[in-house]
C-alpha cells in the first residue's frame, strides 16, 4: 500500500491526543501512565522505522524486534497488576520466564536479532499475550467489576490487545504467502485499526472511579 508508512505514526498520535485529551482519567494509576508511556514509545518506534528503513535504505529489524520483545513483557506485567488471583499470576510468572527463556535462545543460536525479523518469537510471544488477556478475563468476570465493564479502560484495552494479538498468530504463520499476495500490509494496518478504535473508546468512555 502507498504512503502505509505515514499511516501508522498518525495512528498513534491519534490514540495519544485521546490519552492526553482523558489524562485526568488514568492519572492516579501507574501503569495506565505506563500504557500512554508505551504508546509514545511506539510512535517512536515508527517515526525511526520510517526514517531509517524508507529514507535512509537501512535494515529496520532490530527496531522492531525491540518493540516486539518490549511489547510483550509490557502486557505481560500489566496484566499481572490486574489479577490477584494467586495461581492466575503464577501462571503468568510462568510464562515470562518461558518466554525469556525462549527468547535468549533464538537470538542466542537461530536468528541474528539486528538483522532478522523474528517472525516466530512474534507468534509465541502473542500467543501468551492471548492466553494472559484471557485469564485476566476468567478474574473479571468474577468480579464486582463487571458491574462496570464499559466504563473501566482496561477492559477496552484487553479487547484491542485481544483482537490485535489473535489475529497476529495467523498472519506471522503464513508470513511469507501473504506477503507476496499483497494482503500484509492490508490486515496487519486492518488490526492496527481495531486495537486503536478499542483503547480510543476506552479513553472516552471510561470514568476515573474504574480506573483505578
Amino acid at each position: 500500500m502507498k504512503y502505509i508508512e505515514f499511516i501508522y505514526p498518525l495512528i498513534y498520535i491519534i490514540i495519544i491526543l485521546f490519552g492526553i485529551l482523558n489524562f485526568k482519567k488514568v492519572k492516579n494509576n501507574f501503569y495506565l501512565k505506563l500504557f500512554l508511556t508505551f504508546l509514545v514509545y511506539s510512535l517512536v518506534t515508527e517515526i525511526m522505522g520510517y526514517f531509517i528503513g524508507v529514507v535512509y535504505r537501512k535494515n529496520t529489524s532490530f527496531i522492531y524486534n525491540l518493540w516486539n520483545f518490549l511489547n510483550s513483557y509490557f502486557y505481560f506485567f500489566f496484566f499481572l497488576s490486574l489479577i490477584k488471583n494467586t495461581f492466575k499470576r503464577n501462571i503468568i510468572k510462568t510464562i515470562i520466564v518461558i518466554y525469556s527463556i525462549i527468547s535468549i535462545i533464538d537470538i542466542t543460536f537461530y536468528n541474528n536479532f539486528i538483522e532478522i525479523g523474528l517472525n516466530a518469537n512474534v507468534i509465541i510471544g502473542s500467543t501468551f499475550i492471548v492466553i494472559v488477556v484471557m485469564l485476566y478475563f476468567t478474574e473479571l468476570l468474577k468480579s464486582e467489576a463487571v458491574l462496570g465493564l464499559n466504563t473501566s479502560i482496561y477492559f477496552w484495552i484487553s479487547l484491542g490487545v485481544l483482537f490485535f494479538n489473535i489475529g497476529m498468530i495467523p498472519i506471522f504463520v503464513i508470513a511469507r504467502i501473504i506477503e507476496y499476495r499483497g494482503v500484509w500490509d492490508v490486515i496487519i494496518l486492518s488490526l492496527n485499526l481495531i486495537m486503536a478504535s478499542f483503547f480510543i473508546t476506552g479513553f472516552i468512555a471510561s470514568k476515573k472511579e474504574f480506573n483505578k
